[in-house]
């Protein structure tokens, strides 16, 4: 069930020797291998937009764009500060939320960009998602939201931190009218607080509605009400024998029945335990 976890999602992947291998050193290690890969991409050169998400090649056939376009990445100084920021916050998560969860977290993070795109659609706007970086914001937002008095070098709360570079992240789309980029980043880091918050449980859902249309309705069945066993005293046995005597006199004791055989063996025990 969605938001249940075990003690095992909370265990590392794997080991490497002694160090613990988390679905959050698999991801950074993912967009190391597609830095590498979009530079040789680009060197040969080849052509790399059938992996960049665009909204109507994904809906013409194209379905792995979601998950190639963040591992498109531009090499520079700043990309190794990325991946260890994105490790830095996303293993935190990984370790509040179990595997599951923040297998769940990275499903929907990769799902936003689609449904942004959906929607710009009807403007007719081609916009293109590539890299990391709005993933790697929303990872730090969800950051922020489990640990929101966290002090940062002791001085600041991670909470001031992360709205600070939210707006400095949205700054940066402005001069050039990227605002398919910036709706992204927006989605995405709307998606890990709310998710977040639906996991602490400020966020409570009303339960789904039940239908019982299909359900086979159980079979009633009528359960007689048996008789309640008769304890029958010393007085009442003797005066029940008198007839079963009756009938020994006229047709003989092998005229009984099992029943009255078994009522005059009671009758004969409880005489005898009278006359001790």
């Amino acid at each position: 069930m969605f938001g249940v976890t075990t003690s095992d999602d909370y265990r590392p992947v794997t080991w490497i020797g002694r160090y613990p291998v988390r679905v959050t050193s698999i991801l950074c290690g993912l967009f190391i291998i597609g830095m590498f890969a979009t530079v040789i991409i680009e060197t040969v050169p080849w052509n790399i937009s059938p992996l960049a998400l665009q909204i109507y090649p994904f809906l013409h056939g194209r379905l792995w764009q979601p998950i190639t376009a963040p591992l498109i990445q531009d090499a520079n100084f700043f990309f190794l500060f990325s991946i260890l920021f994105f490790y830095w916050s996303g293993n935190q998560v990984e370790q509040y939320l179990g595997v599951r969860r923040y297998l769940g977290l990275i499903g929907l993070l990769l799902l936003a960009p689609v449904i942004v795109l959906l929607l710009w659609g009807p403007t007719g706007i081609p916009w293109t998602y590539v890299g990391s970086y709005e993933l790697t914001i929303g990872m730090f937002i969800a950051f922020a939201a489990l640990y929101p008095d966290m002090e940062v070098m002791s001085w600041v709360n991670l909470k001031w931190l992360a709205f600070a570079g939210l707006v400095l992240a949205s700054m940066q789309y402005l001069p050039k009218h990227l605002w398919g980029n910036l709706t992204i980043m927006w989605a995405m880091c709307l998606t890990s607080f709310g998710f977040i918050r639906y996991v602490q449980g400020r966020i409570p859902l009303a339960p789904l509605p039940k239908f019982h249309w299909f359900r086979r309705r159980p079979k009633l069945h009528i359960v007689q009400k048996s008789a309640a066993r008769r304890v029958i005293e010393p007085d009442d046995l003797s005066s029940s024998v008198d007839p079963i005597l009756d009938k020994i006199s006229k047709s003989g004791i092998g005229s009984l029945t099992d029943a009255e055989r078994r009522q005059l063996d009671r009758a004969r025990k409880q005489l005898l335990k009278k006359s001790e």
